[in-house]
């Protein structure tokens, strides 16, 4: 340890900010590994120099920092009674807690324990890792109690600022592929020099700063860099009080830990490199930190301070995991179970602006409101991108659940504008002429039948209040989209049926079913195997031009109105002959078409029926999307006048029929 002249004072009587976890380096061959009790001793930090993030009069800013390492300094009580060996830090329920600490002590400028290793199957790879000596690293999660700057003076004459932590208090040890300092290891049995290299006694001079207030509110939703102040010594306080605290302080963190690594941008190279380096969960947030530090910001900057920048990468897993954990409180499917499934929609509005580098407002009401107009690294809110891809989601569930039946007797088509489009028929190739040896191939003709499409938009809009979020009105963002899905989907069908219904004209001046078409029956009648019968007939016989042979065009649909489902499914179902009085005559239309009904022919025709070509292989009715986007679309806005979101639902869809050989209506009786 360096030389020094020191003042010991305490940090702020409310609950120190913490450090990260520091991660702590390699040893010599454990020959204090006893593989039956499966223990190893463990040097787990001396007073190396690690580079740390801290709050250094007033500005955040990285510098180095050192543990006192003498008797009294550091507070093991909660590492020996409730502390926890964890891999690599990961504190993301109990698979992550790998052994358990038997002792802990401080010796010779070092900071040892012995580690009792699990036996359950999944730690064994790193219990075998541990005894073949591949694995070594070590690494101490610590919260400071009284901390001071003092100013070294290195060999060279230069003098550098160091942070000192006079007093703290461990809670974790992890094993680590490798870590920032470079004393910390599993123990050999031999005598180690433990003076950290490059540590040769320099001056030091201390320095004192005013502490800065503490803050609760800014500590659980803003970085929390460690605090370099000095203030006067404080009367002494209650250790038991103090354990407890740090308990409570521990869970938080675990939780902190938790949304950092699996929610805000990182992906596991990332994460092992923070945990490598001993990066604090808010320096993990880079940018943010650097925004604060340029800013030359405090911890405790308000509303109308400057804001973090946070990386676009960690706004989008915070963006994907709440929506994730809100889907799954909902019970939608698609949602996975995380740490933003307990939060209430207030919480999640609070943590958006955490993650934007924010810090939130102590009133409620005005959280909420902020939450929705804070743009964080998008041009749009957070917290309302997150509440309008739950209410995407929702509306395409409703879409995708929506029972319908046109899409079974429509072809689906693509429009790339709202212009009239004309959809050229080829019409259908009657034979193709013999020639003859030498001779020349002829050209065909093609029919241009020129029926026109025109894309239309249907949508309607929906709020999500301020009021709402408040509220904890999940039903507003997940049911309401989801029937607006289904609205969608049902605003095409009623498009389709409309055309059976509706009889519209052809490009040819006629209507789409007429007797003109040979589509029509001359009476009407209810479905049976003469009017089947007459109905396949003239589909069949159609042509491509008077004088042409017969297309042969079947029917592959049936459909009828709801008041003629049983009757209609009898005559297709049945192997006799349904009208039959005696004997058991066949029944050879039995199986000829699938049956469709649909309700909305009912309100037109009770009575009517109709027949329809398979759309695959012939042109029947087009349903159009643009740009062959065949699901509602959601839009979202922030109603800066009402304090809350609008969300837009509107798809873009045109129907019309193509040809009228493919179809038939018999009008019922």
């Amino acid at each position: 340890m360096p030389q020094t002249e020191q003042t010991t004072t305490q940090a702020p009587a409310a609950p120190p900010p913490r450090t990260a976890p520091r991660q702590l380096v390699q040893g010599a061959r454990l020959q204090t590994l006893d593989e039956a009790a499966r223990t190893v001793e463990v040097v787990f930090s001396t007073s190396d120099l690690v580079e740390h993030w801290v709050n250094h009069n007033g500005v955040v800013q990285r510098m180095p920092t050192r543990l006192v390492l003498e008797q009294g300094a550091g507070d093991l009580t909660h590492l020996i009674e409730q502390g926890v060996v964890l891999d690599a830090h990961m504190e993301y329920g109990a698979r992550s807690v790998i052994g358990s600490i038997e002792d802990a002590w401080i010796e010779q400028g070092a900071a040892k324990a012995r580690l009792r290793f699990s036996s359950v199957e999944e730690v064994e790879p790193i219990w075998q890792r541990v005894v073949e000596g591949t694995l070594r690293n070590v690494s101490v999660g610590f919260e400071p109690v009284e901390q001071e700057v003092r100013i070294e003076q290195g060999a060279d004459g230069e003098r550098t600022e160091v942070m000192y932590f006079t007093q703290w208090r461990p809670f974790e040890i992890s094993v680590v592929p490798r870590g920032a300092d470079r004393g910390a290891r599993m123990q050999s049995a031999q005598p180690q020099e433990l003076t950290p290299p490059g540590a040769a006694a320099v001056p030091i001079e201390e320095t004192t700063e005013a502490a800065p207030a503490a803050n609760h509110q800014q500590e659980a939703n803003m970085p929390t860099p460690i605090t370099g102040a000095v203030t006067q010594a404080q009367p002494p306080v209650d250790q038991a009080a103090i354990r407890q605290q740090a308990a409570q302080d521990e869970r938080a963190r675990i939780a902190e830990i938790r949304q950092a690594a699996t929610q805000l941008g990182t992906t596991d190279t990332l994460v092992q490199s923070a945990i490598d380096d001993g990066t604090t969960i808010d320096a993990f947030r880079a940018q943010a930190i650097e925004a604060f530090a340029q800013a030359g910001q405090s911890a405790t900057a308000g509303v109308g301070g400057p804001r973090a920048s946070v990386t676009q990468d960690a706004t989008e897993r915070f963006r994907q995991g709440a929506a994730e954990g809100l889907m799954a409180r909902a019970g939608m499917e698609g949602g996975q179970r995380n740490e933003f499934t307990g939060m209430t929609l207030a919480e999640l509005a609070r943590q958006s602006l955490t993650v934007a580098g924010v810090r939130a407002p102590s009133d409620r009401r005005d959280m909420v409101g902020q939450a929705f107009v804070q743009s964080g690294a998008h041009s749009t809110s957070d917290f309302a991108n997150v509440l309008a891809n739950v209410a995407h989601k929702a509306a395409l569930r409703g879409w995708n659940e929506a029972e319908e039946t046109f899409q079974m007797w429509t072809r689906t088509g693509t429009l790339t504008d709202f212009k009239a489009t004309k959809r050229v028929g080829l019409g259908l190739a009657e034979s193709l002429p013999e020639v003859a040896e030498g001779g020349e191939y002829t050209y065909g003709t093609i029919g241009d039948r020129g029926e026109m499409i025109t894309l239309a938009t249907y949508g309607k809009m929906l709020k999500i209040t301020r009021q709402a979020i408040i509220n904890d009105d999940l039903a507003l963002f997940s049911t309401l989209p989801g029937k607006m899905g289904r609205a969608a989907k049902r605003t095409i069908g009623n498009l389709a049926y409309a055309i059976l219904t509706g009889n519209p004209t052809m490009s040819d001046g006629t209507a789409l079913f007429h007797a003109d078409h040979n589509n029509l029956a001359a009476s009407g009648a209810v479905p049976s195997i003469t009017t089947m019968a007459a109905g396949k007939t003239a589909m069949r016989t159609q042509k491509e031009s008077a004088t042409g042979p017969a297309l042969n065009i079947t029917p592959k649909y049936m459909i009828v109105p709801a008041a003629l489902e049983v009757a209609a499914a009898q005559l297709l179902q049945s192997a006799v002959d349904p009208t039959a009085n005696k004997g058991h005559a066949s029944n050879p239309v039995a199986g000829m078409a699938q049956l469709i009904v649909d309700g909305r022919l009912d309100a037109a025709s009770a009575t009517g029926w109709y027949l329809a070509a398979d759309p695959n292989a012939y042109d029947t009715i087009e349903v159009a999307y643009l740009d062959g986007v065949q699901e509602p679309y959601l839009e979202e806005k922030t109603a800066w006048s009402t304090d809350g979101v609008e969300l837009k639902v509107r798809i873009d869809a045109g129907v019309a029929p193509l040809d009228h050989r493919t179809l038939y209506k018999n009008a019922g009786s």
